[in-house]
């Protein structure tokens, strides 16, 4: 079936995979892709001047991503930088991107729309997972980390990802959040407000004396309800900040980085034995059965790359 550019999901794989994707990676991108344009025609697209289509499962929103400087110990790079232009050209990518448990566990979600504003990626995501849903309302979730390919590095005070595609969406319950600023919130309370709101100021026209008080009543409340979540966030975030430094002392496992503003300027290339130690460091020879197939994928894509870089040099290396 024909959709975008491509006759059909084998030509859209075919043709990610002659630009260098592995065939992972390219049916991965492609379904997220076939996602989104199924989603944009049936109508279920949200968009944030209008209106929610109605939807039988429950949204989620929130902040995916913010231009950072992330650290990771353990992994390679180990220093990441995320630039505004490329998050700002990445960002509809991650619609029709699927909704995982700590980089694990699959949900039954997917992102319904995502675009850049306000310095940082927003998302809204259904989310069909009674228990899930419930740690987000009760706080046990509270931020989230995309999953990503790229195209190139580029060394820019650490390593910065270009032509970033996303192809997931991680809610954090048991990891530590690389960007600490990112959030996962349930939308139905702020909708049913704003909601009553909006009819409680439809009616003041039948009836200004008493419905315009009302209206704006409605209104108020619903600002205020929403600066006092704010501000609980702020006071959440700069506890997590306290955690997040002795977590990086301690080499906890994290998300998807931690900023580390002690970080030098540094604009020398990565050497392609560095890249290559590095990688054969972090890449298993053979993963365990009882693992997940996300951590059997990550580890193909871990080989597919050091053979790729085996035999080939990094952009920019001599």
């Amino acid at each position: 079936m024909p959709f975008g550019k491509w006759r059909n999901f084998d030509d859209c794989v075919a043709d990610f995979i002659r630009q260098g994707k592995t065939e992972e990676q390219a049916k991965r991108i492609c379904g997220a892709l076939q996602a989104r344009l199924e989603a944009e025609a049936a109508g279920r697209m949200f968009n944030w001047e209008g209106e929610i289509s109605p939807w039988k499962g429950s949204l989620i929103h929130g902040k995916a991503i913010h231009p950072v400087k992330t650290v990771h110990p353990e992994e390679w790079p180990g220093l990441r930088v995320y630039l505004e232009e490329e998050l700002r050209k990445a960002a509809g990518s991650l619609v029709g991107a699927p909704l995982l448990l700590d980089h694990i566990h699959p949900l039954d979600g997917e992102v319904l729309h995502a675009r850049y504003v306000d310095g940082t990626v927003e998302y809204v995501a259904r989310l069909d997972d009674p228990q899930v849903l419930s740690w987000v309302k009760d706080g046990t979730i509270k931020h989230c980390s995309v999953e990503y390919v790229w195209d190139s590095l580029e060394r820019v005070n650490g390593v910065a990802p270009r032509g970033i595609t996303f192809t997931g969406l991680a809610l954090l319950k048991e990891y530590e959040p690389g960007d600490p600023e990112t959030t996962v919130q349930t939308w139905e309370a702020i909708v049913e407000r704003l909601k009553e709101a909006a009819e409680a100021a439809s009616t003041s026209n039948v009836e200004k004396d008493l419905n315009v008080e009302a209206a704006l009543e409605a209104v108020n409340s619903a600002v205020a309800e929403l600066a006092e979540k704010i501000e609980r966030n702020n006071q959440s975030l700069l506890s997590r900040i306290t955690v997040l430094e002795r977590i990086v002392a301690d080499k906890k496992p994290t998300g998807e980085g931690v900023i580390d503003p002690s970080t030098s300027r540094n604009k020398t290339m990565i050497s392609k034995s560095v890249v290559l130690d590095e990688l054969r460091r972090a890449c298993y020879e053979r993963v365990p059965k009882h693992w997940s197939y996300g951590a059997y994928l990550q580890n193909r894509r871990l080989k597919d790359l050091i053979r790729k870089l085996e035999n080939s040099e990094l952009e920019g290396e001599p």
